[in-house]
């Protein structure tokens, strides 16, 4: 299903008239709303819903680096170090948006 799903990710990045990703998009949308029922227990499901709904490419990256660290971590296989990384960088960021934010409005 990984792959499905990143062959989906990966049409968005086509160009006009592409015709090969435009029907991958097209076969790989159909696949994800056809195989969303059986996913219910699959942590992947959240991940496929949020795609369909908003894909990585379509997106603020901020925004879609916050959601894909919370599939991540629900990923079994995840690499613990670099989950800790990924969250230290979005909350090291957060805090200094925040701080500039607040000096702005001063």
């Amino acid at each position: 299903m990984g792959g499905l799903l990143s062959l989906y990710e990966a049409t968005f990045l086509s160009v006009r008239q592409e015709d090969i990703l435009d029907e991958a998009m097209e076969f790989t949308t159909t696949r994800l709303n056809s195989a969303l029922p059986n996913l219910s227990n699959n942590p992947i499901a959240a991940q496929v819903v949020h795609a369909l709904y908003q894909p990585i490419h379509k997106g603020l990256t901020r925004l879609e680096s916050r959601h894909y660290i919370s599939f991540y971590e629900k990923d079994d296989s995840h690499n613990k170090v670099l989950l800790d990384f990924a969250k230290l960088d979005f909350n090291l960021l957060q805090k200094l948006h925040q701080r500039e934010l607040s000096e702005i409005t001063r």
